[in-house]
């Protein structure tokens, strides 16, 4: 049903039920992560992979939707998770070790 909009030309996904399948679970998945703190800048980059392609897919949303929403990834993939994340308590953890 959907398209990938690459060079002026569309192109249909490749497996798209997989495809499907995982982005679901990325959905629900990488933000439930970045709330916890825990895999920060892999969830932002999975985050922002998600928003290249859904980019890719509607092209003509990207200043209303797109933009923010990548913005905010980079942001996270940058300065990494704040002090009351797991990933710091975790990092702070095993630096005692």
């Amino acid at each position: 049903q959907f398209k990938l909009h690459l060079f002026g030309n569309a192109y249909a996904f490749p497996f798209p039920d997989v495809l499907a399948h995982i982005d679901g679970v990325a959905e629900i998945v990488l933000p439930v992560l970045l709330i916890v703190g825990l895999a920060t800048r892999l969830s932002a980059l999975g985050l922002l992979i998600m928003v290249v392609v859904i980019q890719l897919t509607v092209p003509s949303a990207w200043a209303n939707f797109h933009l923010p929403w990548a913005g905010m990834a980079v942001g996270i993939l940058a300065l990494g998770p704040g002090a009351l994340s797991l990933d710091h308590l975790l990092r702070r953890w095993f630096e005692r070790r």
